[in-house]
């Protein structure tokens, strides 16, 4: 199976441009690795909520994936310490 193609929302895109280039760097592979395995990559749900998480770091990648399609769709969201 090819890669998921990612789809970032606006709110994605706009967290992420205002990351460190070390976080960015961390998350873009984060998120390309689960998009190379999306059928085994282990997925955790978020209790009572439609969208799966991904930890990198002290970030979350909030994402919900259509796997007929190989689409990843991603918000971002910060940890809270």
């Amino acid at each position: 199976m090819p890669a998921a193609l990612q789809i970032w929302s606006p709110t994605f895109s706009r967290s992420f441009d205002d990351l460190p280039a070390s976080v960015r760097a961390a998350v873009e592979r984060k998120v390309d690795e689960m998009g190379t395995r999306l059928e085994s990559f282990p997925d955790q749900r978020l209790q009572g909520r439609p969208e799966f998480k991904l930890r990198v770091g002290d970030y979350r990648v909030l994402y919900e994936f259509d796997m007929k399609l190989g689409r990843i769709l991603s918000p971002l969201r910060r940890q809270p310490p």
